[in-house]
């Protein structure tokens, strides 16, 4: 019988709640959309939905696959449903398409370079995977979970994220300065949004700093719970629950 460390034990529970979280966001943004018809809140929806299965579900099946069968799953097969997180980013710029970029003339063609650098990055990634796993990352000595990211993988992550976080923000800017006071608002909230998840971002780039619980305690703080409070309150910025539309509203 395999013998798994607390820490593993608490990141396998920690990926279960950071993807029920995740599919809870997805579903309220698809029901939006069923309710307004807004093909925004549909691309959203999928954007978190897909982002949230590729970088935990595979995770999860191989921590229980290893605990209950004690096999382990191929590397390559983890890792290329880890880069199936491009796809997600692409949802994201298509919502991006309607939110941001409805009405400038230069959308096509800003949306169309931003979808083209996803996949370039995105083709580099799966070809250093498809010829060895090992220069994506490696895995722990048990064989379930990442342990190191190389170089190569670490640099299509940043271009993944930066993409994703300099069209956040843009949105965020318009979003606070707007003349429409409930616009502003959602905008404020994105802007908590948009440092929380700079500070998930960041985080992940000092992880080679740090071994053992140490490691362990920095990312379930810093990037996952981080991650986690930013996607939270992307979706009360981005939809304003009437409630807190009331409380926030009561006095202007």
């Amino acid at each position: 019988m395999v013998e798994f460390a607390i820490y593993e034990i608490v990141l396998f529970i920690f990926l279960l709640i950071y993807l029920g979280v995740m599919l809870v966001l997805s579903i309220l943004f698809l029901r939006k959309y069923f309710e307004f018809k807004l093909i925004e809140f549909f691309h959203l929806g999928v954007f978190i939905l897909i982002f949230a299965i590729t970088i935990t579900l595979q995770w999860i099946i191989s921590f229980i696959v290893l605990a209950l069968m004690e096999l382990t799953i191929d590397p390559t097969l983890l890792y290329a449903v880890q880069g199936g997180s491009t796809v997600a980013l692409i949802f994201w710029l298509l919502g991006l398409d309607k939110i941001l970029l409805s009405g400038k003339t230069y959308r096509k063609v800003f949306l169309f370079v931003l979808i083209v650098a996803v996949v370039v990055v995105a083709l580099i990634y799966y070809i250093a995977l498809f010829i060895d796993y090992t220069l994506i990352g490696t895995l722990d000595p048990k064989g379930w979970t990442p342990l190191t990211w190389t170089p190569l993988a670490s640099i299509c992550f940043s271009a993944w994220y930066l993409i994703f976080f300099i069209t956040f923000l843009l949105f965020t800017i318009q979003a606070i300065t707007s003349n429409e006071k409930t616009t502003q608002i959602k905008g404020k909230i994105l802007l908590i949004a948009s440092i929380l998840i700079g500070i998930s971002i960041i985080s992940i780039f000092f992880l080679g700093f740090f071994d053992g619980v140490v490691y362990w305690i920095f990312t379930f703080t810093f990037v996952h719970v981080f991650r986690i409070a930013a996607f939270i309150t992307f979706y009360i910025g981005f939809t304003l629950p009437n409630f807190i539309k009331k409380i926030l509203l009561k006095d202007k």
